[in-house]
């Protein structure tokens, strides 16, 4: 069965705010299904799961965006899932730096603002 489509784009409007629903439905609905993971109700995650199922949700927590998902909802949503093993921890992606960033001034802390 298909997933019901009024019942996603509810779901994006209020999770993915930022983004067009039909757009966070086409391109994002990973980013989706970690906003509902992190701050979701529960009935909005069991309405959310029963529309696009338990694998979805797997894919998500193989490689969560980084700063998008607590560790203690990594832990819930591993042990929910039935997942094997220790819940992964939450994580940052850390990019190479480019480069040219020597031509760039470096960030000064000292004074408290950027």
């Amino acid at each position: 069965m298909a997933p019901d489509r009024s019942t996603l784009l509810e779901l994006a409007a209020k999770y993915v705010w930022w983004n067009p629903p039909e757009d966070v439905l086409a391109n994002h609905l990973d980013r989706l299904t970690v906003g509902v993971m992190e701050m979701g109700t529960w009935e909005d995650a069991n309405r959310l799961l029963a529309e696009i199922g338990e694998d979805a949700f797997r894919r998500v927590l193989e490689a969560p965006p980084a700063g998008a998902i607590s560790a203690k909802s990594l832990a819930f949503w591993h042990y929910r899932l039935g997942l094997p093993g220790e819940p992964p921890k939450a994580g940052r992606r850390l990019a190479e730096p480019d480069a040219t960033d020597d031509d760039k001034m470096p960030l000064d802390f000292s004074r408290g603002h950027l």
